[in-house]
C-alpha cells in the first residue's frame, strides 16, 4: 500500500514552464515576482503557505519551469522594481505557458495551454463590453453637458 501511494503521488506530478517576451529591455536584470492568487487577504494562514517565486528577467525575456502537484490554480506575475509596469494573472496548469507583452500600454497575452486560451479570450472579450460601456457612457455624458 505504501508504495502505491508513492507510486501515485510521483505520477500526480506534471511539469510546466512560464515563457515571457517584454517589449523592451527597461526590466532586464531585475526579478519579477510569481504569486499564487488563490488566497483572500483574510486567509493568514493560506497566505503564509501559498506559492511564491521570483524571475530573473534578461534581454527582455523570462522563463520559469515548475512542476505541479495539485490541479491548476490561479497565479500572478508582477515586477518589484519598477511597479504597475508589469502585472498579469493567469492560471499555472501542466504545459508551455507563454506571456507576451506587445507594448506596455497593451498589457499581456497569456496563450499555450487551454485553460489559459479560454481565460485569455474571456478576459479580452470582457475588456471590449467594459470599453464599449465605459465609451457609450463618456458619449452620452458629454451630450448632455
Amino acid at each position: 500500500m505504501f508504495f502505491v501511494s508513492i507510486a501515485q503521488l510521483f505520477y500526480a506530478q506534471e511539469k510546466y514552464t512560464i515563457s515571457g517576451e517584454l517589449p523592451d529591455h527597461s526590466l532586464d536584470n531585475t526579478y519579477l515576482r510569481l504569486v499564487e492568487m488563490t488566497a483572500l487577504s483574510e486567509e493568514h494562514e493560506r497566505l503564509r503557505h501559498a506559492f511564491s517565486d521570483s524571475i530573473l528577467v534578461q534581454d527582455g525575456k523570462f522563463f520559469y519551469e515548475g512542476t505541479l502537484s495539485r490541479k491548476p490554480f490561479l497565479a500572478s506575475v508582477y515586477s518589484l522594481k519598477k511597479h504597475g509596469l508589469l502585472s498579469v494573472t493567469f492560471v499555472i496548469e501542466a504545459g508551455d505557458i507563454h506571456i507576451r507583452v506587445a507594448n506596455w500600454a497593451d498589457g499581456a497575452v497569456v496563450s499555450g495551454t487551454p485553460i489559459n486560451e479560454d481565460y485569455s479570450t474571456y478576459m479580452v472579450g470582457w475588456k471590449k463590453v467594459w470599453m464599449v460601456d465605459y465609451t457609450s457612457l463618456k458619449n452620452t455624458l458629454l451630450i448632455r453637458m
